[in-house]
């Protein structure tokens, strides 16, 4: 694990995933339009890039982070099925 948390590193992570957050709404906003769609493509590119910074950092476990992402994955797909 990291010894030095870079304070830069995690304000970064949070204003990328702030502006995900954004491109999100605006997609379900605008309904659906191929800019807003853009956009959220470069703002999960950008999120992506901050997860592997902080993979690379230490600050994040990748056991967990795989566990994590296979629960949560099926979790929503039963969700979703239910939905349609």
């Amino acid at each position: 694990m990291a010894k030095n948390i870079s304070p830069f590193l995690l304000i970064v992570t949070m204003e990328e995933c702030g502006e995900l957050v954004q491109a999100c709404s605006k997609v379900y906003r605008h309904r659906n339009k191929k800019r807003d769609r853009k956009l959220l493509s470069e703002e999960v590119g950008d999120v992506l890039a901050m997860m592997n910074l902080l993979c690379e950092a230490g600050l994040v476990d990748l056991d967990i982070v795989e566990n994590k992402r296979v629960a949560r994955e099926k979790k929503m797909k039963k969700r979703m099925k239910k939905r349609r």
